[in-house]
């Protein structure tokens, strides 16, 4: 077994952000400021194949993952791959090897691309990094290049006020969610003197659960769904999201709010035993309640992008549906509907935010009001955002029907009945506004911003709005390959680390 392809991803990943710069400087200086778009293309390009070198690694070896070590457990530092890393990297590589394509031509107005480029690889690069990490402080220093590389690119455009408030917004919430981590971390390696995942799992089914180890799973929870925009930690995000640039805006609702998702997945039930910690009661609250206050907020929207942002947060609450009938035993079922809808909405939420940033780069408003009509003059835009919009709703045959369906089955499976329903409400509740938004586009009288500068969006935006349309009916026609790819990564997950619901 070859443990080093595990860089192989990395390394090409660090090169190619390490350049970018000067590919941006020296293409603009021909008059070519798409350049780092396809530039930051080709690096997710080979970062996927080089991701796929690693999963045939992983498929063939016998315990299921690679691990490398860095230095002598239980101290050191260790890299460790499974399917489950691989599915949300490759999530997370494929949205922004989207999101580059649509800024190629997005962007061409701004100035700093070589920045912007630069920080949108990197920031991958550190959510690809969290995948892989072992131990507690490896995923703690990537969190935080993955978390400063955000902050920058949502205020990206500093000469406007919104989003350097919406920047400092996010710094100050998402530092708080990373002094909790940090705090919770040094509370565990107190416990059990390690960091290092495996260790720690076996420390911890060695001891009788005490408050400290409680207080260390609600400080996680707590770092974890800040990012994941949780309630009642969700505040940050319907400022952050609108404020940045539109495909940064598809990057931090598809994958980088995923990271929190993944952080309570692996960390949480690894760590935490279900057999002698009991945190399912938790996790269906938040979820519960996520998805109610995100349909709320996003019905009293006018602004198209904040609509999307709380929408985002009504999502998260799904995804928590699936942890939480895993934290009441629906283990396999749970954990991997959850990932079935990370995959979904990434490719859901990435598809609604860089349609709508189609519509902005014509018409530079996100105002409903005077998007009204549009989509006469731009149809492949518009009608890509509403497939996305009825996706997100969970009609059918489009992918978030499958996923919703999976979620609130693993529900009831887990005896979560009332859960269930809440999810069924809030999802027809959705349909609701987001037919309120087709109607605004496609039925209402076209508003004069519509009628005197509305066309197309270019070529570009539009290959990157068609690659997802294409997946959203793919995988909702023909959902196996995911959810059979979930499921498998779940079974192995729980096999090698030995977690079961009942002691």
């Amino acid at each position: 077994m070859y443990s080093e392809v595990i860089f192989w991803p990395l390394i090409s990943m660090l090169v190619f952000t390490g350049l970018t710069p000067f590919v941006v400087y020296l293409g603009e200086r021909r008059g070519n400021k798409g350049v780092g778009g396809y530039w930051s293309a080709a690096s997710f390009a080979v970062a996927l194949y080089l991701l796929y070198q690693v999963y045939l690694q992983v498929a063939s070896s016998p315990k299921g993952y690679l691990e490398y070590y860095i230095y002598a457990p239980p101290v050191g530092v260790m890299f460790y791959v499974d399917l489950i890393s691989i599915f949300f990297s490759a999530v997370f590589i494929f949205l922004g090897f989207v999101s580059a394509i649509h800024s190629t031509r997005y962007m061409e107005r701004d100035t700093g691309l070589g920045a912007y480029y630069a920080l949108l690889q990197l920031m991958t690069l550190g959510m690809v990094y969290v995948t892989f990490t072992g131990d507690l402080f490896n995923l703690f220093v990537f969190w935080e290049v993955m978390a400063i590389s955000s902050y920058v690119l949502v205020a990206f455009r500093k000469e406007l006020w919104e989003p350097v408030e919406a920047g400092l917004k996010y710094l100050v919430m998402s530092g708080a969610g990373s002094a909790t981590m940090l705090f919770a971390m040094s509370l565990i390696y107190g416990l059990t003197g390690s960091l290092n995942f495996v260790y720690v799992s076996e420390a911890f089914r060695s001891m009788q659960p005490t408050p400290l180890h409680y207080l260390a799973i609600a400080m996680l929870v707590v770092a974890f769904g800040i990012k994941a925009a949780a309630f009642p930690f969700w505040t940050w995000l319907p400022d952050a999201h609108p404020a940045a640039p539109s495909p940064i805006s598809a990057m931090l609702s598809g994958v980088v709010i995923k990271t929190g998702v993944y952080g309570i997945l692996r960390v949480i039930f690894l760590l935490f035993p279900l057999a002698m910690f009991h945190y399912g009661a938790m996790l269906f609250m938040m979820a519960a309640l996520t998805m109610t206050i995100g349909n709320i907020g996003a019905l009293l929207q006018r602004d198209i992008k904040r609509l999307l942002a709380f929408s985002s947060v009504a999502q998260i609450g799904y995804i928590l549906v699936g942890l939480a009938a895993a934290g009441y035993g629906c283990l396999v079922d749970g954990l991997a509907s959850a990932m079935f809808h990370v995959f979904n909405h990434a490719i859901m939420k990435g598809l609604a935010f860089l349609a709508a940033g189609a519509l902005i780069y014509r018409l530079e408003t996100r105002s409903l009001d005077d998007l009204a009509g549009v989509g006469r003059k731009m149809p492949i835009s518009t009608v890509s955002l509403t497939i996305a919009l009825f996706a997100l709703g969970g009609v059918p045959p489009l992918n978030g029907f499958m996923s919703k369906w999976y979620l609130f089955m693993s529900a009831i499976d887990g005896g979560l009945w009332l859960l269930a329903v809440i999810g069924v409400i809030n999802s027809a509740f959705s349909v609701a506004y987001y037919l309120w938004v087709f109607q605004r586009l496609f039925l209402a009288p076209p508003s004069k911003l519509v009628e005197e500068h509305a066309r197309e969006a270019p070529a570009p935006i539009l290959i990157a709005l068609l690659m997802l349309v294409i997946i959203v009916f793919a995988v909702g026609v023909y959902p196996q390959p995911i959810i059979s790819f979930a499921r498998t990564a779940v079974q192995t997950f729980l096999v090698n680390f030995q977690i079961t619901y009942l002691a």
